[in-house]
């Protein structure tokens, strides 16, 4: 992320530009991160035994209640209530991922002047493609993680993954 940041942002110096692999955020960019270590602790009668599926299982739903918990989080932050209907669909998945993404030109195509029209779209989504899909990669391994990446779901991935390259193409040729 923050590598990501920094090609966004670009350095000020050439100074910069060489310490920018060791700094941990961009110059543009102060952000407060507030990390709460807890414990997660499944407390069992100490004559109590579990099989490795009822171990499993207790994980397992830990797991999904820590992710139901940041859904909710992401759907406060955009002010999304907990009833809204998401649309997840290949399609509306791939345009919400690439119009977020393709928003970050103006700013990306202000530090890289250096390249202009279509040459600049070009570079851009080869940057942004490739975070794109190193995020797609990590989704479908906390899937695989959490025994939930079936046939169909993977088969979503792979269609959203294929529009949002082709979004990408279009942007490239001026579409």
């Amino acid at each position: 992320m923050n590598a990501a940041m920094n090609a966004m942002n670009g350095p000020a110096s050439a100074q910069e530009g060489r310490a920018a692999s060791t700094r941990l955020l961009p110059r543009d960019l102060r952000l407060t991160l507030k990390v709460k270590i807890q414990v997660d602790k499944l407390e069992i009668g100490k004559n109590t035994r579990l099989t490795t599926d009822q171990a499993t299982n207790a994980v397992l739903m830990r797991a999904m209640d820590k992710l139901r918990a940041v859904v909710s989080d992401a759907r406060s932050a955009l002010g999304m209530p907990e009833d809204a209907i998401i649309d997840t669909s290949a399609e509306a998945t791939a345009n919400r991922i690439a119009d977020f993404a393709l928003s970050a030109f103006d700013k990306w195509s202000k530090n890289h002047s250096e390249a202009g029209g279509e040459e600049a779209r070009q570079q851009f989504a080869d940057f942004i493609g490739g975070a794109i899909a190193q995020g797609i990669s990590e989704a479908r391994d906390i899937l695989s993680a959490l025994d939930s990446l079936s046939p169909e779901v993977d088969s979503n991935i792979d269609s959203t993954w294929q529009i949002i390259q082709q979004r990408l193409q279009d942007f490239v040729a001026g579409n």
